[in-house]
């Protein structure tokens, strides 16, 4: 599928997944019959490689597939979002993994956990045992594997990070997802008790941070030179762009139709006074917002694994910004929604509570970022903290 197709194709899925946003938030997780719809649209495939029958498409398609689908529910931007770039993980396992994995298959929905203190892997012959639980399991309720993270001890006084793969007979789901926000991901826990993984199914979560390993030995393409961490903040970035932009269509909507249906009189311009100056000024910084992330966007594109750690750093403390100013528009979005706003059923109140949720995601460690691009402005060292 060509770029424009697969952006088509997430089109499609649009009233799919706001007709049913109310019911998978109620389920505590994604839907079968949208997951299948997904399946069908073959968006999963959106970062696998030609060479395993996938359509190796780059950030750019990426990027507007995942806010298309975040407009419309981010519950499911967000975990579909994950499910494709997961695929883009996968890249950087050994070679021979890869070619197991797709096999028989052009795409996986695996979930993944950054957590690698979750777990315990303790080397043994051929591989290691693991064993641990995990949170965070966007994506586990579909799951064809899991990747986990653990600490291996590397023998020469380090002890680094590594993802390991796992079929779902390996694992179990736990279900402890009660939260409330971004309620349809069923982003559930993840349990692994004493389990044998080969040692083609480990890879350096450092390799793939920097994309230093196989993505770019096996692989040709431009996305594979691609660090994991930008893709990381666009895909749980994005699906808050998108609840905002949503929060503020609906907000528009809802309120075109009080003043065309308020023949009475009451309440008339004087009392509603404040509230367009409200409205614009979460219009103007949605905007602001999303120009911010593609300007990141097209300098990660240009820039790649090329790019230096202090400009890496600065693309995540963008990105940061950029999720902050949506939560904010968004609140004093639903300030002016009068007492209808408040209501379960309105999408609006959901995407503060979708935004509240996604912002506290580890990578917008809103202080951490702040006090790293302060550090740059000022030509002091960063912590060096998830780049």
């Amino acid at each position: 599928m060509s770029s424009a197709e697969l952006i088509d194709a997430a089109n499609e899925l649009v009233p799919l997944l706001r007709e049913t946003a109310r019911e998978a938030e109620l389920a505590r997780r994604p839907l079968d019959r949208v997951i299948d719809a997904v399946r069908d649209s073959g968006l999963f495939a959106l970062m696998v490689p030609k060479a395993y029958g996938g359509h190796e498409a780059d950030l750019d398609t990426y990027f507007e597939v995942t806010l298309t689908l975040s407009r419309a529910d981010a519950s499911m931007g967000w975990l579909i979002s994950f499910y494709i770039e997961h695929n883009f993980w996968m890249c950087g396992y050994p070679e021979s993994f890869q070619k197991e994995v797709f096999a028989e298959r052009q795409f996986i929905l695996a979930p993944a956990t950054l957590n690698a203190g979750g777990g315990r892997a303790t080397p043994t012959e051929g591989g290691y045992r693991l064993d641990g639980q995990w949170q965070w399991g966007t994506g586990i309720v579909h799951a064809d594997w899991v990747l986990v993270g653990a600490m291996i001890d590397e023998g020469d006084g380090r002890v680094l990070p590594n993802f390991f793969a796992l079929p779902p007979e390996d694992v179990e789901p736990v279900d402890t997802w009660y939260v409330m926000g971004l309620c349809g991901t069923g982003s559930w826990d993840i349990r692994v008790d004493d389990v044998f993984v080969p040692a083609d199914r480990v890879v350096s979560m450092v390799g793939l941070m920097n994309a230093a390993g196989e993505s770019t030995r096996v692989h040709s393409g431009e996305l594979y030179r691609t660090p994991l961490i930008p893709v990381l903040g666009f895909a749980a970035g994005l699906p808050m762009l998108g609840a905002a932009q949503m929060a503020l269509e609906e907000y528009r909507s809802q309120t075109k139709a009080k003043i065309a249906a308020n023949r009475t009189g009451i309440g008339g311009p004087e009392r509603d006074q404040g509230k367009p100056a409200i409205a614009a000024r979460a219009a103007l910084s949605i905007d602001a917002a999303e120009l911010m992330f593609r300007d990141v966007l097209a300098d990660v594109m240009a820039q790649r694994n090329s790019a230096s750690f202090e400009t890496r750093s600065i693309w995540l403390s963008r990105l940061t910004h950029a999720v902050y100013m949506c939560r904010d528009a968004v609140r004093d979005i639903c300030s002016v929604t009068g007492a209808g706003g408040s209501r379960l059923d309105n999408p609006i109140q959901r995407a503060l509570r979708d935004i509240t949720t996604g912002s506290n995601h580890l990578i917008f460690d809103r202080e951490v970022r702040y006090a790293d691009y302060g550090r740059l402005l000022l030509g002091q060292p960063t912590s060096r903290f998830m780049v």
